[in-house]
């Protein structure tokens, strides 16, 4: 745009005051001025719409990152239980985007938040307890408890979910 309105005036400085109205050249450049400028101006309210939509997206999909957020450094605090628990980001995510793939797909954005945080939890929940001992599973289950009532995420939203599936 700038290019266009910088060829613009420098046609503007050296055309001919008598003859700027038959300036055909003058007159196409004009032309194509307005009509990139009517593009542009489109363009940008188009963009605006899209930055609005994914603003209110990111949102509302930030609780599924705080749950995962949330989960993964659990599973750091297990290494404190015993140092034989080590669990990588990249596994982590393995599972994280595991859960999401399956995880049913709604029209309403609160019911696929609630879906996603529940099939998250769960899909790690099983990952991690395959590999923990027996003695330590109940450790991690209150781990998890704990961080849930922290968090003021009660069984009745689990609940309210599942109620509202059917």
């Amino acid at each position: 745009m700038a290019e266009l309105e910088s060829n613009l005036l420098a046609q503007l400085a050296t055309a001919d005051p008598a003859t700027i109205l038959e300036n055909k050249e003058l007159i196409e450049s004009l032309e194509k001025t307005k009509e990139t400028s009517r593009v542009i101006k489109e363009q940008q309210a188009v963009a605006k719409e899209t930055e609005k939509n994914i603003n209110q997206l990111r949102e509302i999909y930030r609780r599924v990152a705080a749950e995962g957020a949330m989960l993964y450094f659990l599973l750091i605090q297990l290494s404190i239980v015993d140092s034989m628990y080590q669990y990588s980001l990249e596994a982590f995510q393995t599972y994280f985007f595991l859960a999401i793939d399956r995880t049913e797909q709604f029209e309403d954005e609160e019911q696929r938040v609630l879906a996603l945080r529940e099939l998250i939890r769960m899909t790690i929940y099983q990952w991690v307890s395959r590999g923990l001992f027996e003695k330590h599973k109940m450790i991690f289950m209150a781990f998890l408890t704990f961080r849930l009532m922290q968090k003021k995420i009660t069984l009745a939203q689990t609940i309210e979910y599942s109620d509202k599936e059917m």
